[in-house]
C-alpha cells in the first residue's frame, strides 16, 4: 500500500517536470563540453594522445537506474577496440557526484606506463581494482596520484592490464564542469 507521501509524490507533476528540465539542460551542457574539448584539442598541434583517435564527439548516454540513481556519461575522445580501450570519460551521477576519468587497457595503458608522472595531481586517484567500469568508486581502493606514492603507482601501472584514473567532484561544482574537465584534459594530454 502506498503512503500518503507516495501518493502526493505521484500526483505532483513538479518533480517529473523538473527532472526532465534538468536532464535536458545537463545533456546540452555535456554536448557543449565535448565541443569545447574538441576546440581545445584542435587549438594545439601536439598532444599526448593515441594515434588514430577519432575527433568526432560521441553520443551522451543516459541511464535511469545505476544503484537507484540516473546518470549521463560520455566517452570523448575514445577508442574502443576489442581488448584495447582508451577513453576520457565524464560521468554525472545524479544524487552523488560527477567525475572525470581516464580508462586505459592493454596497448593504450602501455603508452603511458613509463610516464605515470604526467598524471600526478593531489586530487586524482588511481583505482586499485580490475573493475574499471564501476561508477561508484567510494568503496573501492585507490592510490592518490601524488609523488609520495610514485613507487606504488609505477608498480601498478607495470603489473595491471587496465588503469583507471579518476577525479570526483561534488555536485555543487557542476557549474564548473567545463573548466574542470578542460583543465584535466590539458594536464593529462598536452605536451
Amino acid at each position: 500500500m502506498l503512503s500518503e507521501e507516495h501518493i502526493n509524490f505521484l500526483q505532483s507533476k513538479d518533480y517529473f517536470l523538473l527532472k526532465q528540465e534538468v536532464d535536458n539542460q545537463l545533456n546540452s551542457i555535456l554536448y557543449a563540453l565535448q565541443q569545447n574539448i574538441l576546440n581545445c584539442w584542435q587549438s594545439c598541434e601536439e598532444w599526448n594522445l593515441p594515434v588514430g583517435i577519432s575527433k568526432t564527439p560521441g553520443k551522451i548516454i543516459k541511464g535511469y537506474n545505476h544503484n537507484n540513481f540516473p546518470y549521463q556519461v560520455f566517452d570523448f575522445p575514445s577508442i574502443f577496440e576489442k581488448k584495447n580501450i582508451f577513453t576520457f570519460r565524464v560521468v554525472v551521477w545524479y544524487g552523488n557526484f560527477f567525475s572525470i576519468n581516464l580508462i586505459l587497457t592493454k596497448k593504450f595503458k602501455d603508452l603511458y606506463k613509463n610516464n605515470p608522472e604526467r598524471f600526478l595531481d593531489s586530487q586524482t586517484q588511481l583505482l586499485k581494482s580490475e573493475n574499471i567500469w564501476e561508477t561508484d568508486t567510494s568503496s573501492l581502493q585507490s592510490i592518490p596520484m601524488h609523488i609520495d606514492y610514485m613507487n606504488e603507482i609505477s608498480a601498478y601501472f607495470e603489473k595491471s592490464e587496465s588503469i583507471r584514473l579518476f577525479r570526483r567532484f561534488n555536485m555543487n561544482q557542476i557549474n564548473d564542469i567545463h573548466r574542470l574537465t578542460l583543465e584535466y584534459f590539458n594536464d593529462w594530454f598536452a605536451n
